[in-house]
């Protein structure tokens, strides 16, 4: 990846805001394009699948990556419901698979041995994650990391530390991490590209 740009944090979020205010790109239609990236490449991956989704933004891209894969072929966790006011496009994410009668577990994990052979998403924890996981998050990324089958991680694995690559407690190792814009720096780290696997990096369809 030799002369290709590392993004920090911030400037990952300094290029979604600018998206969003300067150049009036909804940020629901970002989100779109991140489902469309991930189901492409889980896709690739296999033709079963476990989406672990957030509460936040990474979360509501597991949610929308499930739509675009054909729930029928998906088992959607929750980890817990998105807060309308913090993560808007995440819980419009969930109120679209709800109106449409999909099945969505909110709160508990799949039984691995109920999803043999399946390929798990893990849409659990982005680029936000600046502190030791602890209580159910840590326990959703275990679980995660010890289900069998292969992985596919969006954006960033979680319990990876975007800027530094530190693993916050527990995270998940992936065949393949699918992010957004650019590699973002603790993904260039030795023990980020350890969690990473084959890195995708999705542009979004911005200028």
């Amino acid at each position: 990846m030799s002369g290709e740009r590392l993004l920090s944090v911030a400037e990952a979020r300094a290029i979604d805001a600018d998206a969003r205010d300067r150049l009036g790109l909804p940020t629901l239609l970002l989100m779109e394009n991140a489902a469309r990236s991930v189901a492409e490449a889980a896709a690739a991956l296999g033709d079963r699948f476990v989406v672990l989704a957030g509460a936040g933004n990474n979360g509501g891209d597991g949610l929308a990556a499930a739509r675009h894969l054909g729930w029928r072929r998906c088992a959607i966790h929750l980890l817990a419901e998105p807060d309308a006011h913090k993560a808007p496009d995440a819980a419009l994410q969930l109120r679209v698979l709800r109106a449409a009668g999909v099945p969505v577990v909110v709160g508990a994990l799949p039984g691995p041995a109920a999803h043999a052979g399946a390929v798990w998403i893990d849409a659990l924890f982005g680029t936000g994650l600046d502190r030791p996981l602890a209580g159910a998050a840590r326990r959703w990324v275990e679980a995660c990391a010890e289900a069998r089958g292969r992985k596919l991680a969006v954006d960033i694995p979680s319990g990876l530390h975007g800027d530094t690559g530190e693993t916050l407690g527990a995270a998940v190792r992936a065949d393949v991490t699918v992010t957004f814009v650019a590699q973002k720096r603790g993904m260039a780290t030795p023990n980020g590209r350890a969690h990473c696997g084959r890195i995708v990096i999705a542009r979004l369809g911005l200028p």
